[in-house]
């Protein structure tokens, strides 16, 4: 393994000039060895300085061999870190991908089950009267349960026109209101405060348990007032 000395880049076997900055070891070396050459036979009357001065070639060569062993491996384990940061990231985006997919299957498959939810809803109210008791109802049910306190029953027809469930509260909490103003009138007529006290308080709790638990079931006695 051999590398250029000018560029440090790595020379195949065999190669005499270096591919990538054009020098040519061959010429290089047979430089080296004339002058290593000359050198001798010139100082061949002193033969210390002359095996000083191989030694110090000798080290130069070496400590070149050293650093270019050096930079391959700092290469190499650059290009493997690269390899590993590379892989890294495909699997990373592998990862995206699949949760993206099942993400995007089990947000289809919610708004299927919703809108199967909504038409059988549909369905059910259209084909039940607003008499029948015992039914249930997936609607607004908060929004329901207000309906039996006070004026507060036209709510849904402003905040929610197309909840079903929420209407059919609205009209008993409206039977409840009107309820609430002929007893006004009979208290101060009859004297009969406390009774129908008792009374409205009775269906509003009775309304708004029903709200709650998505009953649509009519009021006692006032409930069914004006159904055809």
């Amino acid at each position: 393994m051999a590398y250029c000395p000018n560029c440090g880049a790595y020379v195949p076997d065999g190669q005499g000039i270096c591919l990538a900055c054009k020098y040519d070891l061959e010429a290089a070396e047979k430089k080296k060895a004339e002058e290593a050459a000359a050198s001798a036979s010139a100082q061949q009357s002193a033969p210390d300085s002359n095996e000083e001065m191989r030694r110090k070639l000798e080290e130069q060569r070496r400590r070149a061999r050293e650093q270019n062993l050096k930079w391959a491996e700092e290469q190499k384990k650059r290009r493997e870190e690269e390899a590993q940061r590379e892989a890294a990231r495909k699997a990373q985006q592998e990862k995206d991908r699949e949760w993206a997919r099942k993400e995007y299957e089990r947000r289809k498959a919610q708004q299927a089950a919703q809108q199967a939810s909504a038409a059988a809803g549909a369905h059910y109210y259209g084909s039940t009267e607003s008499g029948n008791a015992g039914t249930t109802g997936e609607g607004n049910r908060a929004l329901a349960a207000l309906s039996y306190l006070s004026f507060l029953f036209i709510l849904p027809g402003i905040l929610t026109p197309q909840d079903e469930f929420a209407r059919y509260h609205a009209k008993q909490g409206l039977k409840l209101f009107i309820f609430g103003i002929i007893a006004d009138l009979l208290i101060s007529a009859f004297g009969l405060g406390f009774l129908v006290w008792i009374a409205r308080i009775y269906l509003a709790v009775r309304g708004i348990s029903n709200a709650i638990n998505g009953r649509k079931e009519p009021l006692p006695y006032i409930g069914t007032i004006g159904d055809k």
